[in-house]
């Protein structure tokens, strides 16, 4: 940036408060814009990482850092309605809390983040009893008992993406599941777990987790693309239950596993 020439940052998450600090710290103006009536993204409904670390804790020290920085001007309930100019001389309007506003920058971040795919399969929206990870790892630091002292719960990875419509791996599901995994069997180590997947990507130290995890009896069972894992309401024995079927390779037969919850 040239000196004394502002940047705008879309995205107040996580990535985007930092890339604002930075920015900021270096001695530029900053415009942070977020869409939502609050600062943090994603990160809201993140409560632990795979190592420990208390995520609301950061969070939060990171929001009071950014609304106390002098140089960070932040705009949130944020709609871009314009954007014209060139490089180095930007001029951009923006709807927010604040009324309307045109704010001329220099240089643009663009830290949108991602969004929670919302599932059409496999029962989601239909019964409770289907969860995303993030809606499980909400209950899991609630306390939810009914959740916790359940007998099983089955996670299937890859659900809506490495296909033709979406055809990337987002890279932090696998290590989300073990993350929860983990945790669930902390507080309740009878509760059997499996863990359905294509391929397990627990980057670099991640893997010592996987690890632990399969040590402590949560089954991995991998499945192919073309033959995915079905699911079904049904009672079994008078317990309602969630059927997983799906084809164990190495045993070569059909598996049926009866669930309480799935994520």
């Amino acid at each position: 940036l040239p000196v004394n020439r502002a940047a705008l940052v879309v995205g107040g998450g996580i990535a985007g408060m930092t890339c604002a600090l930075s920015i900021a710290n270096q001695g530029h103006e900053v415009y942070l814009l977020e869409k939502d009536t609050d600062l943090g993204g994603t990160a809201r409904r993140i409560h632990y990482t795979l190592d420990g670390m208390d995520v609301q804790a950061y969070l939060h020290d990171l929001v009071r850092k950014v609304y106390q920085h002098p140089s960070i001007h932040v705009y949130t309930d944020a709609i871009i309605t314009e954007a014209t100019g060139y490089v180095g001389n930007f001029t951009t309007k923006v709807t927010s809390e604040r009324g309307v506003t045109e704010i001329k920058h220099g240089a643009a971040v663009i830290a949108v983040g991602a969004g929670e795919y919302k599932p059409t399969e496999y029962l989601y929206g239909e019964d409770d009893r289907v969860l995303t990870q993030l809606e499980l790892e909400e209950r899991i630091t609630r306390g939810e008992e009914r959740l916790i002292n359940s007998r099983s719960l089955v996670m299937i990875q890859c659900v809506g993406c490495r296909q033709a419509d979406r055809d990337y791996c987002a890279r932090v599901c696998c290590s989300n599941a073990i993350k929860n995994a983990l945790n669930l069997k902390e507080k309740n180590s009878e509760m059997d777990i499996t863990i359905l997947f294509r391929d397990i990507r627990a980057y670099g130290f991640a893997e010592d987790y996987y690890r632990e995890a399969s040590d402590n009896d949560v089954k991995f069972i991998r499945y192919e693309p073309d033959d995915k894992p079905q699911v079904e309401a049904v009672v079994a024995e008078g317990r309602p239950v969630l059927r997983i079927t799906l084809p164990d390779y190495i045993l070569g037969r059909k598996l049926a596993i009866d669930a309480d919850y799935l994520a």
